[in-house]
């Protein structure tokens, strides 16, 4: 058996709903990365792995896993901006900037985790001009994108308004959507990420969407909309899948 390490740093708590059913977004990973390795090998991938998650908490600036004890890390979603200047935000930042360095440990990032993993590598993030993107939205694959995930689009739920500008040197991008030109980054054997939520549901995207317009923050057109697509088929699973891989070295 070979025994992966991964280490899911979480970077927000996920609204009431979502946490009371479902538990921290610690849990919610686990159960992601898990249904991903299940869909993997029996896909016909490798059976032999023993896999290891543990979670830690980078807002309340916790310990951080110790770069020699882990195979991979997979960076959470956020409602944080990942271009602020939080202590925690920059201290995450230059933790991924070292992780990559060392050589020893894949990256992979989801939303904000993507965002994060493009500014700790010298990519530019910031506000999308007040454009959200919310529920299961089509993506458009580039050439590079289609060959990492097989196939020429995908659907996944969404919940952003900050978008990655500028991609890091070395990095292609995986795809674009009318709201979002670079829709996740490759850098082969390092780092994957994208800018949707592969591992949300349709309760995690109705729950935020319910929370968020009750806030203000949403308008009836963006809520409106998102609920109405908040249930459709979306291809998570298939990207956890393609995450797989890429940990154990077959992209």
């Amino acid at each position: 058996m070979r025994k992966y390490r991964l280490a899911i740093l979480e970077c927000d708590t996920p609204v009431e709903a979502v946490l009371e059913k479902l538990g921290t977004y610690g849990t919610i990973y686990d159960a992601f990365a898990r249904r991903g390795l299940k869909a993997y090998v029996q896909d016909g991938g490798r059976s032999d792995i023993d896999l290891e998650v543990t979670t830690w908490n980078m807002v309340d600036m916790g310990a951080l896993p110790p770069l020699g004890q882990v195979d991979g890390l997979m960076l959470t979603g956020s409602k944080h901006n990942a271009f602020d200047d939080d202590p925690w935000i920059l201290r995450l930042v230059d933790y991924v900037r070292e992780a990559y360095e060392s050589k020893n440990v894949t990256l992979v990032g989801i939303c904000f985790g993507h965002q994060i993993i493009a500014r700790a590598l010298g990519g530019q993030v910031e506000r999308n001009a007040g454009a959200w993107e919310v529920s299961v939205d089509q993506v458009d694959l580039t050439p590079e994108g289609q060959k990492v995930f097989g196939v020429e689009k995908i659907h996944l739920h969404h919940m952003h308004q900050d978008i990655v500008k500028t991609l890091p040197e070395g990095a292609v991008n995986l795809g674009r959507s009318p709201v979002c030109e670079i829709q996740g980054l490759y850098i082969p054997r390092r780092a994957i990420t994208v800018q949707a939520h592969p591992e949300f549901n349709d309760f995690i995207m109705s729950s935020i969407l319910r929370k968020r317009h009750g806030q203000g923050i949403f308008p009836d057109d963006v809520y409106e909309s998102g609920m109405a697509r908040a249930e459709k088929q979306h291809d998570g699973l298939h990207v956890c899948k393609t995450f797989w891989r890429f940990m154990l070295d077959e992209l």
